[in-house]
């Protein structure tokens, strides 16, 4: 069961980080499956405890996401991980990258306005940018949404649906909208080695994905036999603690050996 941390609280958290500067982005490598190739880096957020301890930072975007913060928190973040981007494609670097939308995004009505701006004002190339979009993204305004996702599209970025299968059912959004693949969630991944019902659904999603087209990131893969199966299934991306963890931009940039940029 998922406990909602009290608001106050979460409040104060998001305060507090943000008087102590200690919010940071990190990044998770996503690898092509069959090479092994990093094709593509999520940027998540996280915060740095005064331990010196990266941890999730979900109390604070629980916070952020009931009010005005969230844009400002999530301008931020998307900022840092443009200019990162745009600093390792200069560098030689041919990785995507990946980055998170959050459904109120849509609800506010100026996503695509946002981030043109932000793509214009880091100098990213946004063919070289994937939109995560969760799926409760499109539930309450579909004719709405589509008008952003196409005006997305003609900006050059690719859009993918996250943790696809979970949250509200959208088979239905792979036929309407125009998404360029889907990532599978561990939830699904975790338990395709014993469990046949997670089994066959994840092979029926790596199916359905390329037989209309589109591609697949398998999330949460911990285990080789995990693995094994993707790669039985033709899946084309993997992501997971089995290749890397997410990683601060430093121990990335080591990774893609390009050296470490400024900050």
């Amino acid at each position: 069961m998922l406990v909602m941390a009290d608001p106050v609280v979460a409040q104060a958290a998001l305060d507090r980080a943000n008087e102590e500067k200690n919010l940071l982005v990190v990044y998770q490598p996503i690898h092509e499956a069959r090479t092994r190739r990093i094709y593509a880096a999520e940027a998540l957020l996280r915060q740095r405890r005064q331990s010196g301890e990266i941890r999730e930072a979900s109390v604070i975007t629980e916070a952020a996401e009931a009010g005005p913060e969230m844009f400002a928190l999530d301008s931020w973040a998307v900022r840092t991980a443009f200019r990162k981007a745009a600093q390792w494609h200069s560098r030689g670097a041919a990785v995507r990258i990946n980055v998170n939308l959050s459904p109120r995004e849509f609800q506010e009505g100026n996503v695509f306005q946002r981030l043109e701006s932000l793509v214009a004002g880091c100098g990213v190339d946004a063919h070289m940018i994937n939109l995560e979009i969760t799926e409760m993204s499109h539930i309450d305004k579909p004719e709405e949404t589509m008008d952003v996702l196409k005006d997305l599209k003609k900006l050059g970025v690719e859009l993918w649906l996250d943790d696809f299968g979970t949250g509200h059912s959208s088979i239905t959004h792979l036929q309407r909208f125009p998404v360029d693949g889907l990532k599978i969630s561990g939830e699904f991944v975790k338990g395709i080695v014993n469990d046949p019902r997670s089994r066959a659904i994840t092979r029926s999603l790596v199916a359905l994905a390329h037989d209309i087209g589109i591609r697949v990131v398998a999330e949460g893969i911990e285990k080789q036999e995990q693995l094994d199966l993707l790669l039985e299934w033709n899946c084309d991306y993997i992501q997971g603690f089995l290749f890397s963890k997410p990683m601060p931009r430093e121990e990335f940039e080591t990774l893609l050996n390009i050296g470490t940029g400024a900050p």
